[in-house]
């Protein structure tokens, strides 16, 4: 019986620089790991001989509480970039996370440099109010949205 998500991999060039992102978005680390992996993860996820950092994110102090994000950097093989138009191909196409008070939360986003591909849109969609879009670092597509 499926429970919820525990959390979702996002493959990144850069971990630095996406770990400032994402806490500058409002996500706090619960755990850094890096270097090769344990022979247990590595056994069940054939990561033997890979070579990468990480960490794991989550948007509440209650480890139970949200879906994390757990962020990779591999460096041995290198991750490489998303390609152009990525969001159109199979796979996890973007990431939607819930918010109050969204043209607040925008704003504030705005002021910390955080770009958005455009204002704030207002819906009426399965209970939905409104909606906005940006990009972390390296192109993975977010969004905020407010019920």
């Amino acid at each position: 019986m499926l429970l919820n998500l525990v959390h979702i991999n996002i493959n990144v060039t850069d971990i630095e620089r996406s770990l400032e992102f994402y806490q500058r978005v409002g996500f706090k680390v619960v755990h850094v790991f890096g270097n090769r992996p344990t022979e247990d993860v590595s056994a069940g996820m054939n990561y033997a001989g890979r070579h990468m950092r990480g960490a794991v994110l989550s948007l509440s102090d209650d480890p139970r509480a949200s879906t994390k994000l757990e962020l990779i950097q591999w460096i041995d093989p290198p991750v490489e970039p998303q390609p152009p138009g990525s969001d159109v191909r199979a796979g996890v196409s973007r990431i939607a996370i819930r918010t109050k008070h969204l043209l607040e939360y925008y704003e504030a986003l705005k002021a910390k440099g955080v770009e958005f591909l455009h204002e704030p849109q207002e819906i009426d969609i399965v209970g939905a109010k409104r909606f906005v879009m940006f990009r972390d670092p390296d192109g993975t597509l977010l969004e905020l949205i407010e019920f």
